[in-house]
């Protein structure tokens, strides 16, 4: 088969859409001469903006109010049978893009709902190793493996930045006074039961300021407003708990800086500059992982199997296995909870997890010299339809 006009499809999460590069770049070395288009959620289509192995983004944003929601969606689907694709991947599928890559008119389309005990609706192929238990990324590769294609092991996410995202980069973090080794820690997570206590990430900060002569970079996204206040009232007091002399805590104080909601690829670019990042299993990790840096992750209520697929010598992680308090797994799959906050178990699975062991693996895998991604200077531009009406 020699598809000659493909759509992709992935509408997730921010770290799943970053997954997605992977098993992109080999449907472009399977097929190099085909156009290749993808289908994100809204927000990420700015991330993805002239990536070498995408020709147009397709962007959709879930409308709240169920009719506009169906709205949208049958507008999209008009608009995508128009573009005739012969071939549809459906990376992680859900029932709405299933029944879009149906209703695409593509003859081939592979879709994979994740599911173990799901059916792959509207597949005209068959998925390999479905209800094998895998991580996600090996999952989303099974679609491309539906076709045909052979994927060797080790393929990671990979976004390519352009010299000048690099220069607004380094230009930012000349601004903020900040240096080398240089610790980037995102305090956010997809709900309260997969962060650290706050008062671990000062104490860390603290320690790789003082103990490694470093600087601390502390990044939140979009409504996290309330945990940056919390982080800083809560860093100014470990400081004048633990140091007497007020030399000394403005000292440390100046050498950790804030970065909030800043755009995605600038996000990307300061990231790429950091010796280090450390924080929950969230869309950050993989941003860092997707511009080579070094990644410290902290897993609490879920089991790192299916969501870090990347190599430990780089990308660690810390996890307490023993705990019998994940019950809401399906059998046989990795141990998972699924609460928003945590009473009875007095949130044990983060608690366990002590600044020690997480300063020690940070100061393992730090860059200790700057070290600037390869990236191309003559990017192509992708081309971004209109909203959606």
């Amino acid at each position: 088969m020699t598809p000659k006009k493909i759509l992709a499809i992935k509408l997730r999460a921010l770290g799943d859409t970053l997954l997605t590069t992977a098993p992109l770049q080999e449907l472009r070395q399977a097929f190099p001469l085909a156009r290749i288009d993808l289908l994100i959620p809204q927000p990420w289509a700015h991330l993805l903006e002239g990536h070498p192995d995408i020709q147009t983004l397709w962007t959709y944003e879930r409308a709240p109010h169920p009719l506009a929601r169906a709205g949208k969606i049958a507008w999209l689907a008009r608009a995508l049978r128009q573009e005739k694709y012969d071939t549809v991947v459906n990376f992680h599928a859900s029932p709405s893009s299933a029944w879009l890559a149906y209703a695409s008119g593509a003859p081939v389309r592979s879709v994979h709902f994740h599911g173990h005990s799901d059916q792959d609706r509207f597949s005209t192929v068959t998925i390999p190793g479905k209800g094998t238990i895998k991580p996600v990324l090996e999952r989303d590769m099974d679609t491309l493996r539906a076709l045909g294609i052979h994927v060797p092991a080790g393929r990671l996410p990979s976004l390519p930045l352009q010299p000048s995202e690099l220069r607004v980069a380094s230009e930012a973090l000349r601004e903020l006074e900040l240096g080398l080794p240089l610790l980037a820690i995102s305090l956010g997570a997809s709900r309260g039961t997969k962060q650290w206590p706050t008062q671990r990430w000062a104490d860390l900060a603290i320690e790789w300021a003082q103990n490694e002569a470093g600087f601390v970079l502390i990044l939140t996204g979009p409504n996290e407003d309330h945990l940056l206040k919390q982080f800083l009232d809560t860093l100014d007091e470990q400081l004048r708990t633990h140091f007497d002399s007020v030399t000394k805590r403005s000292e440390l104080r100046k050498r950790v800086k804030t970065l909030s909601a800043p755009p995605l690829r600038k996000l990307a670019a300061v990231l790429s500059l950091a010796s280090v990042w450390a924080g929950s299993d969230s869309g950050p990790k993989h941003l860092a992982v997707a511009v080579q840096t070094p990644t410290v992750t902290l897993f609490g209520p879920e089991d790192p199997f299916e969501w870090h697929p990347y190599p430990l010598d780089r990308n660690p992680y810390l996890f307490r296995d023993e705990l019998t308090c994940r019950r809401d797994a399906d059998p046989g799959m990795p141990a998972w909870c699924g609460l928003q906050t945590c009473k009875i178990e007095d949130h044990r699975c983060m608690r366990l997890i002590g600044v020690e062991a997480v300063l020690a693996a940070c100061k393992k895998i730090a860059r200790r010299a700057p070290v600037i991604p390869q990236s191309p200077s003559n990017l192509p531009q992708t081309n971004i339809p209109q909203e959606i009406p």
